[in-house]
């Protein structure tokens, strides 16, 4: 029950900052003041940068082997994404799509990593 309550906040967090993040990108587009090119750009920046804070938070409250926290934890924010994906946007599987994926699994890789080395004992 605690693991859930651990993951379902992670999700909490996630969602309000895709939702918000993507908010201010689309009135930055509306306005004129992005084009679509630098939207996906800062959209995959954002991301990353989330998907390694999250990362090095979980990473700070593993007892070893930060990578796999890493890996668990970025497998299940993908798998959020691709639900909402699937659900919203009826994309298929592109190339590009698996690359981005594969990006942030390994930000929260690399964020893990480095929760792991910063913890304090």
């Amino acid at each position: 029950m605690k693991t859930f309550k651990k993951y379902g906040k992670t999700l909490g967090f996630f969602t309000i900052f895709l939702f918000v993040f993507a908010a201010i990108l689309t009135c930055f587009n509306l306005g004129n003041l992005l084009y679509q090119k630098s939207t996906d750009t800062f959209m995959m920046i954002g991301m990353s940068i989330v998907f390694m804070v999250i990362g090095f938070n979980y990473g700070k409250k593993a007892p070893s082997k930060g990578y796999l926290e890493g890996l668990k934890i970025g497998s299940l924010l993908i798998f959020f994404l691709l639900i909402i994906n699937l659900l919203f946007f009826q994309t298929g599987f592109a190339l590009s799509r698996i690359i981005y994926y594969i990006v942030l699994i390994l930000a929260s890789i690399l964020g893990s990593m480095v929760g792991i080395n910063k913890k304090q004992d």
